[in-house]
């Protein structure tokens, strides 16, 4: 896979990976590739030595124009990932069920992301049907003077 596809890194905690909702995951699989976006799934693959594993993602990452995050469990490896994004202006869509709110302030308030609480997958798939990953760019605004998410060339931060 180059950096030609239309490429989404689905990040989420590994640390209690036994626990992780896996069907969350396939939903996501699903989401993106009805938008013409190739997923990487670092959640879905098999277990590997820290070094390959740190490699192979950071090499998804440089390939990646958008990333959806699942926060509902906290997560070094996922804040790093959405740090990453931060540093190279790509867009994060960060899932929060609200049962397991609070998230951290400090992804909450990134410029770079939208955060989606949602109750259900049914109430999950309503929000994210409303958006379009071609539409998530990260912009300069010119209210607010900052390198800002945008959504149909709106700024999700003003």
């Amino acid at each position: 896979m180059n950096k030609e596809s239309k490429n989404v890194y689905i990040a989420c905690s590994m640390i209690k990976a036994q626990q992780l909702d896996f069907s969350l995951l396939d939903y996501l699989v699903e989401y993106t590739k009805k938008q013409n976006y190739q997923p990487f799934i670092p959640g879905k693959m098999d277990d590997a030595p820290s070094k390959v594993i740190f490699e192979r993602d950071m090499n998804w990452l440089k390939l990646s124009e958008k990333i959806i995050a699942d926060v509902n469990e906290p997560s070094h490896g996922v804040g790093m990932e959405i740090m990453y994004a931060y540093k190279h202006d790509i867009p994060v869509i960060c899932l929060l069920n609200k049962k397991n709110k609070p998230l951290s302030r400090m992804v909450e308030g990134s410029p770079h992301i939208i955060l989606i609480e949602y109750e259900s997958k049914e109430d999950l798939d309503v929000k994210l049907g409303e958006m379009s990953l071609d539409k998530l760019d990260i912009d300069l605004c010119t209210n607010c003077q900052e390198k800002t998410l945008h959504l149909n060339k709106q700024c999700l931060k003003c």
